[in-house]
């Protein structure tokens, strides 16, 4: 009788083998910090498939399920990246590798742990401790670790917690800010120490005027001059206040400042210098020359003037004197004869000066007389060529050629009343060629030059 079982053996083997296929066949699903891969790996172990599918493990990453586990019946694999931390704690630096991503459980790695008052500070910025960080780049925190402060205020004692720096940041970021005239035991800015004990005492609120303002502040000084240098206000030289700087401050806590202060007033004045001619015989005629430039003096006035608030309270002489003595002008004025040529509508002229003078005109019928007069000084009849000038230049030019541009040619033959302070001339005509005057010209002393001409014209 043949055996029933005699298939058994090699069904179980096949059945094996069928098996061992299927789960070979299985994919495998790995996700490494959130990126996704599927692998069909020919391994047992989680390790195995990682190595398999080219994910590179280090010692400080984390893998869920373990490297020896088998690989899950759903094939998941979980890879968390290690990244590198930057751990500075109040000035020690820790550097190491985690998975952690939450700001307390990379501090705990470090062996730290986090009080109430502590500060972390991801990338310089706060952040919450417990709150994981996002990302997968090197992990820089910088910790600082709250320190306690005895506080003693009025008559309450307390203790805060607070990282900071200084006595003044740890009594802010603990609730309890500092105001303006607050008086601190010690120095506000004082580096923070484990264990401080301060003591603290409100100001009260404070009116100062000065300087044409009222300052509202508050102090807690014994004294008003300790409460102005609280506010920033000093008193220099002759200033006051009232009260007195060593007075406490007034019930109503308002204090006055009276800014004084003396001034050394020079005041100056100025001393004429004299003008002085002397001829110069390298100058034509009517030129003139600055041979020694005058200066004016100075005479100087010290007074002594006094202020309160800017405003003026006295004044006093102190006395006065010459700081600089005035230096005369010296003018040379040209004494040579130069004979010279010019060009004009009228032809070529030869003159030996020439001169600015102020023109007007008149005729027989146009003189203000009231009546029509020929008759001239000199005895000339008055027409066209005849020119009047004052009786100074008419005493030294009587009979002299002259030309002007747009008149033509001339002699000196007449007087006339003149414009004070101007070199003047009254250009002569008759009635029917009669052109008014009244501008600038220049007028030519024709050759031949007299003898001994007059240096200056009066």
């Amino acid at each position: 009788m043949r055996n029933p079982f005699r298939w058994l053996p090699p069904l179980l083997v096949f059945l094996g083998i069928a098996l061992m296929g299927v789960f070979f066949a299985q994919p495998v699903s790995i996700t490494v910090d959130g990126q996704s891969i599927t692998a069909h790996p020919l391994a047992l172990t989680v390790g195995a498939a990682l190595d398999q599918a080219g994910v590179e493990i280090f010692s400080e990453d984390l893998v869920i399920p373990p490297l020896t586990a088998s690989i899950p019946a759903n094939g998941a694999i979980e890879v968390h990246r290690a990244v590198p931390v930057h751990l500075l704690v109040d000035g020690q630096p820790f550097n190491f590798y985690s998975v952690a991503r939450a700001p307390a459980a990379l501090a705990a790695q470090a062996g730290f742990l986090l009080f109430p008052g502590d500060v972390i500070l991801h990338n310089g910025v706060p952040v919450n401790p417990v709150q994981p960080l996002e990302g997968n780049t090197p992990i820089y925190l910088q910790i600082q670790r709250a320190r306690a402060v005895h506080l003693t205020e009025e008559d309450r004692q307390s203790t805060l917690f607070a990282a900071a720096h200084t006595l003044r940041q740890a009594l802010w970021r603990a609730g309890v800010p500092l105001l303006p005239g607050d008086m601190l035991s010690s120095d506000p800015d004082t580096p923070l120490s484990t264990g401080a004990q301060v003591s603290l005492r409100r100001a009260r609120p404070i009116l100062i005027e000065v300087d044409g303002r009222e300052i509202p502040a508050f102090s807690a000084a014994p004294t008003v001059g300790t409460a102005l240098a609280e506010a920033g206000i000093s008193l220099q030289g002759l200033d006051r206040a009232e009260p007195d700087e060593h007075e406490p401050i007034p019930a109503d806590g308002r204090i006055r400042v009276v800014r004084v202060r003396e001034e050394i007033v020079l005041q100056q004045k100025n001393l004429p210098y004299s003008s002085t001619l002397q001829p110069d015989s390298s100058l034509p005629l009517d030129e003139r020359r600055v041979i020694q430039p005058g200066t004016y003096g100075v005479q100087v006035i010290r007074e002594r003037v006094r202020y309160e608030n800017n405003v003026e309270v006295a004044r006093i002489s102190e006395g006065e004197w010459v700081a600089a003595e005035p230096v005369n002008q010296v003018v040379g004025y040209g004494t040579q004869v130069r004979v010279q040529t010019a060009e004009t509508p009228d032809g070529t002229i030869e003159y030996y000066r020439k001169v600015t003078v102020y023109a007007t005109s008149y005729s027989p019928c146009q003189q203000g007389l009231g009546r029509c007069s020929w008759s001239t000084s000199s005895g000339m009849r008055l027409q066209k060529g005849v020119v009047a000038v004052t009786l100074s230049w008419y005493r030294l030019f009587k009979g002299a050629r002259v030309y002007i541009p747009g008149y033509g040619f001339g002699v000196i033959g007449d007087v006339g009343g003149g414009i004070p302070g101007t070199y003047w001339v009254d250009l002569g005509y008759s009635e029917e060629d009669y052109v008014r005057w009244s501008q600038n010209v220049t007028m030519y002393f024709l050759t031949p030059a007299p003898p001994n001409p007059p240096a200056i014209l009066p």
